[in-house]
């Protein structure tokens, strides 16, 4: 709905782009009262993000959003060339199925994303829509926040109030200044000419899924084939380069020339965008948190900052419906920065070392006659910081996989945007009543282990149960069910006794 007969919500989200209708979506089920607030009046017609892992594939599931899956278009190989064209180095993009139960990558379009998110928040009752609104000023207070909106195309001023805030608004945050928040910067700022278009023509030196990167040169160049049937060029600039003269049409058609005649595709996009490597410091002011871009930024190289803030939206949207419920102490939201903050920073670094890298490159291809080195790309996969999960047990803090169960279904399907314990049948007999019951005051799902893919994951924990979150990272494994009593004792502790730090 449009608007809402109270002023009063529990939570506002300013910004709206992934992080921000991810996070929209996700307080939405979680049952609670959402304004949300974004200047544009529509999504916006070109993407931004075109990448997205099997981790967030899985997210866009909880979101409801896994029939977008038949849009998205698979990745080929990767290839690294020199200066004169020569192939140094290759990757496969895409590993196929993985643990996750998806792809390992998916490219994808993502005003089709926020146009259905945008829907949903548009469907949702207890939902709010300020879209075409700026947050113009904030007033934090122990009761809350107070927010003052102007609509850009009316000039219309409007108020509300929030328990909560959560400021999604991008690089160029207005909340993070209203907070007045320090960056981390790791080195690693560059501008990158960014050229998206749908061609009107099929050529072969572009067809099918593949990728590359030129490096050697004065501008580094590489090549993606986005959602089919869009293709993306990115051409590096150096620190003396001038925005203006790259973003000429001219120059596009220059770049593209080799490949496309001006008069065989559409330019969609064809701007510079500053990159950034930097973390927010801190994310949290009393009721006001930051995510995405506007907590953290990195460069595209790893494809990473997209899945970087849909997952701070999996970690702090339960936090957040717990506390508003009466069912968790606020100080549980302390664990928003202290689990997400050291986690993704992991990403921030390595984006920066391979956009420093690739400036750098200078590719040497192989002798004549010799095979081209073909390498993996090992997956990112780092463990959460400290926050509520078994900090002695090795598995906690982690992604948990999702096999899929007898009846076929995928665990998240059953499990909901909740917690979860996935058990061998015998130890699911032996559960005690305290343990029954302390599940059922936590709106837990209990699932049998009942297909080879689930108990092969058991097996390989050497565990015969595990506490999954809602944001799929696990809380903790057991070995026996007496186990299991006790982790879901503990867990019960952290979310209804944590103590503040």
């Amino acid at each position: 709905m449009t608007r809402h007969t109270t002023d009063d919500v529990d939570v506002a989200v300013i910004g709206c782009g992934t992080t921000g209708l991810a996070l929209t979506r996700l307080l939405a089920m979680e049952g609670l009262r959402i304004a949300a607030i974004d200047p544009a009046r529509v999504p916006r017609a070109f993407p931004r993000a075109t990448h997205l892992d099997d981790e967030t594939m899985r997210a866009f599931q909880t979101l409801g959003l896994g029939h977008l899956e038949e849009r998205f278009s698979l990745s080929g190989v990767y290839r690294f060339y020199d200066p004169q064209w020569r192939p140094v180095m290759e990757f496969p993009f895409n590993k196929g199925i993985t643990d996750q139960g998806w792809h390992s990558d998916y490219m994808f379009h993502q005003p089709d994303f926020e146009a259905v998110l945008r829907g949903h928040a548009h469907n949702h009752p207890e939902t709010t829509s300020f879209f075409g609104w700026d947050a113009i000023e904030l007033t934090s207070s122990a009761d809350g926040v107070r927010v003052r909106l102007r609509e850009r195309a009316t000039g219309e001023e409007h108020e509300l109030t929030a328990s909560f805030l959560v400021g999604c608004d991008g690089a160029n945050s207005f909340v993070r200044e209203q907070l007045g928040c320090t960056q981390t910067d790791y080195g690693a700022t560059h501008r990158s000419l960014i050229v998206d278009i749908l061609p009107f023509v099929q050529k072969e030196s572009l067809a099918g899924r593949d990728a590359f990167i030129q490096g050697g040169i004065r501008n580094p160049l590489t090549f993606l084939a986005t959602a089919e049937p869009l293709l993306r060029f990115e051409q590096l600039l150096r620190h003396d380069d001038d925005t203006a003269a790259f973003e000429r049409l001219d120059h596009v058609y220059e770049l593209l020339s080799p490949w496309l005649s001006a008069d065989e595709y559409r330019v969609l996009r064809a701007d510079v965008y500053e990159w950034d490597a930097v973390v927010a410091e801190p994310w949290r002011s009393g009721a006001v948190f930051l995510a995405g871009d506007a907590a953290h930024e990195m460069p595209p190289h790893l494809g990473q900052g997209m899945a970087s803030g849909i997952r701070d939206a999996m970690n702090i949207a339960w936090k957040l419906g717990r506390v508003v419920r009466g069912e968790s102490p606020r100080e549980i939201l302390d664990t928003y920065e202290t689990e997400r903050k050291p986690h993704m920073t992991e990403f921030v670094k390595l984006a920066a070392q391979m956009a420093n890298e690739i400036e750098a490159m200078q590719p040497q291809a192989p002798e004549e006659g010799a095979d081209v080195p073909v390498t993996e790309r090992e997956t990112l996969r780092p463990q959460l910081g400290a926050g509520i999960w078994a900090g002695d047990d090795e598995f906690a803090g982690r992604l948990s996989a999702q096999p899929r169960l007898a009846s076929g279904q995928r665990i998240d399907d059953v499990a909901g945007y909740r917690f979860a314990v996935v058990a061998a049948e015998d130890c699911v007999a032996q559960l005690g009543e305290a343990t029954q019951a302390t599940l059922r005051s936590l709106n837990a799902e209990v699932i049998v282990a009942d297909s080879d893919e689930s108990k092969s994951w058991l097996k390989s924990l050497d565990t015969v149960a595990i506490v999954i979150r809602p944001d799929r990272y696990l809380f903790g494994t057991a070995a026996t069910a007496a186990q299991l009593d006790a982790l879901v004792a503990r867990l019960d502790t952290e979310l209804t006794e944590r103590a503040q730090p």
